[in-house]
């Protein structure tokens, strides 16, 4: 297993493209990638779903517990 620092070194300055951000484990990776690594970016891919919109699933998922 490599070690946080070596983790952190390897995600600075870059730009990251996830895809399932919406779910538990998306929104934890997210999460880990904004607080503990210095990315450019990140990038999430989402679609709509049937009564609800992209926008309305992005403002959702900026409004999770896990982001306070």
């Amino acid at each position: 297993m490599q070690s946080p620092n070596t983790v952190r070194k390897y995600f600075q300055a870059k730009s990251v493209l996830l895809t399932g951000a919406t779910g538990f484990l998306g929104k934890f990776i997210v999460f880990k990638l904004i607080k503990l690594c210095a990315v450019t970016n990140i990038f999430v891919v989402l679609r709509p779903k049937k009564n609800e919109t992209v926008e309305q699933r992005f403002a959702n998922f900026l409004k999770s517990d896990i982001f306070d």
